[in-house]
């Protein structure tokens, strides 16, 4: 897949040099610098979205079925059983990276992500959402959007989230949250990364169709609907 946004290309699959950048930056965000890689990178798909000659983000893509569902990234820290009979196909997300402040980046991102989603037939995208030292103060902030039924404490790095918060959420967060996505009721510690991060969830079926069709102005074909 290569598709243009405007100024943004954004590819599917990016050859050799697009994926050495987009593992750099992973490095640089995730590392301070050192390799980021990890058993999961080789059956993933890459994506990537470059402005001009510039790499501004990337993330890891991970189609699954439910049987899959249970062998990813984010069910060796939260127990995926409760979501599994919902969902026959789903899309994993991980390691996103955002390298510029430009406020339509995330909504090109999540874009482009609904064209995988509808390529993939798939009926929910989901991952683990980290929080930087300056945005833990907003954690308590996701409580209206805590999922009634979801993923269970499976990582002994577990913590309830706070009652209330204050301070900004990431922005893609953010942006997952407007279009009706839900949050685990706990967040976990990851000690490899030096963060703390939150299962986000967003099921197609619960996209508000206004929000839909700001998708679609971005990319009129593709998105799930």
């Amino acid at each position: 897949m290569d598709l243009s946004f405007g100024q943004w290309r954004v590819r599917l699959r990016p050859d050799g040099p697009a994926l050495a950048s987009a593992h750099a930056l992973r490095a640089a965000m995730f590392r301070g610098g050192r390799p980021d890689r990890d058993r999961f990178d080789a059956g993933a798909e890459h994506l990537t979205i470059h402005a001009g000659d510039r790499l501004a983000a990337c993330a890891r893509l991970m189609p699954q079925d439910r049987a899959g569902m249970l062998l990813g990234y984010a069910a060796e820290r939260y127990d995926l059983r409760p979501l599994v009979p919902a969902h026959a196909r789903a899309v994993e997300l991980g390691r996103v990276c955002l390298a510029l402040p430009d406020p339509e980046l995330p909504r090109v991102l999540l874009a482009a992500l609904g064209r995988v989603v509808a390529a993939r037939r798939a009926t929910l995208l989901y991952g683990c959402a980290s929080f930087g030292p300056s945005e833990r103060a907003a954690l308590g902030r996701m409580r209206p959007h805590v999922a009634r039924t979801g993923p269970g404490r499976a990582s002994p790095d577990a913590v309830p989230l706070p009652l209330s918060g204050t301070g900004t959420l990431p922005p893609l967060l953010r942006l997952y949250l407007a279009f009706g996505a839900t949050v685990s009721d706990h967040a976990v510690q990851d000690p490899d990364l030096g963060t703390v991060h939150v299962l986000a969830m967003l099921d197609r079926a619960a996209i508000p169709p206004a929000r839909l069709r700001s998708l679609r102005a971005l990319a009129p074909e593709g998105v799930p609907g």
